[in-house]
């Protein structure tokens, strides 16, 4: 009898092992090559900080989640470079979803990313919510990207980078700054300041001019009310009598009258 016992717990034990080995086996294989087995790599670069960006960050096409950051490292460490700078800038490899690229039948996944880049897709790095985390973003910027030069040759499809809402704002901002920084306020200042008092100046002087003319001005304006007053009474004799117009107002007399 308990032999028996020890027999139905043994088979129960080996059950409970297998069922065990079996479900760890297909989560490795989901997680793993399941999921390697549909992905495909590209990479993209970025110039500015890229805090909040991690491994397993997500990737977003037009929103929708396609893949996930594989590996970020610098481009120095990537490639040889050409130009020191460019060594410094920050390299991102990404992991996308090949069964979400396959837009068109006559292409591969890889060859469709690089068809949507010469249509100008680009890579950002957003903001997610206030977590302080961050993720790529893939989409088409409204406003035109300045083209890039880089000095290394990618091994894979790369998606030229934009700045993000964010990173353009604190551009905008440092500008800004800037332009201030290098004005002349002072100057700037005293000049208007210069301005004003030139004014004044004029303005007492048209004052002082007008009360030293106070009795020439008034004559002259009497001289043109009079001008105009006996203008109207021409005008409207005119128009009573419009052959004053031809001939004078005292025309000789024919010889034959006299």
């Amino acid at each position: 009898m308990a032999n028996d016992n020890q027999a139905n717990y043994a088979r129960i034990g080996l059950f409970i092992l297998a069922g065990v080995v079996f479900i760890a086996g297909t989560l490795v294989y989901l997680g793993g090559f399941g999921a390697s087995k549909n992905e495909f790599f590209v990479e993209t670069h970025f110039t500015h900080d890229v805090s909040g960006l991690d491994v397993g960050s997500t990737v977003n096409l037009r929103g929708v989640r396609v893949g996930t950051v594989k590996r970020i490292s610098f481009v120095g460490s990537e490639y040889d470079v050409a130009v020191p700078e460019d060594g410094r800038k920050i390299f991102v490899l990404l992991a996308l979803d090949r069964r979400l690229f396959r837009l068109n039948p006559a292409q591969t996944p890889e060859q469709t990313v690089a068809t949507l880049v010469t249509k100008g897709l680009h890579a950002t790095v957003a903001a997610s919510g206030i977590t302080g985390m961050s993720h790529i973003e893939l989409n088409f910027p409204k406003n035109q990207v300045a083209g890039e030069k880089i000095s290394w040759k990618p091994r894979r499809t790369a998606i030229p980078p934009a700045p993000s809402i964010l990173q353009s704002a604190a551009d905008s901002a440092t500008q800004i700054l800037n332009q201030i920084n290098r004005m002349d306020l002072l100057n700037m200042w005293s000049n208007a300041v210069g301005t004003v008092e030139n004014a004044n100046v004029a303005i007492a002087t048209l004052n002082t001019l007008l009360e030293s003319q106070g009795g020439n001005i008034t004559d002259i304006l009497g001289n043109l009310r009079e001008a105009s007053s006996s203008l109207r009474d021409f005008a409207q004799e005119v128009k009573s009598n419009p052959a004053l117009l031809l001939r004078s107002s005292d025309p000789d007399r024919l010889p034959e009258t006299r």
